[in-house]
């Protein structure tokens, strides 16, 4: 791995454990840019594209929504570049409109930008269970 793509690695680390582990998303802000986009799959039930420190706070508010996490998340990180960065996040969570408990893992690709976190595209490994819960909630509404 290059120094640059070392020191990319390093900042999406401190981005993401701000975001996961101290829920600190000022802190969170201090490794990204103010324009941060965070871009959620389009045929998942959340709102697509989330900007900036607002858009850390909409992100929360969509994913809790959904599951509730039941175990703190273990998170890798592979610096690819100086502008790319894979990070692997897994645990516990349950599906709060279906219960179920699965297995959640998500895969992200973050873009580094002048040294700061500038995109993020996570990528859910099993949809289903996303995907089952939104259609719960949508029978449960026409009811």
């Amino acid at each position: 791995m290059t120094g640059g793509a070392k020191a990319a690695e390093e900042v999406v680390r401190k981005f993401d454990t701000a975001v996961m582990e101290a829920g600190d998303f000022d802190l969170a802000m201090e490794y990204a840019h103010p324009d941060l986009t965070v871009r959620q799959n389009p045929n998942l039930p959340y709102r697509g594209t989330y900007v900036g420190r607002q858009g850390l706070d909409e992100l929360l508010e969509d994913v809790t929504h959904w599951f509730e996490f039941l175990a703190p998340v273990k998170m890798e990180f592979r610096g690819v570049v100086e502008t790319l960065v894979i990070g692997r996040f897994e645990t516990r969570a349950r599906v709060r409109a279906t219960g179920e408990e699965v297995d959640f893992l998500v895969v992200e690709m973050a873009t580094v930008r002048d040294g700061k976190v500038a995109d993020v595209e996570p990528f859910y490994y099993d949809q289903r269970p996303l995907l089952d819960a939104a259609r719960a909630e949508r029978e449960a509404a026409a009811k």
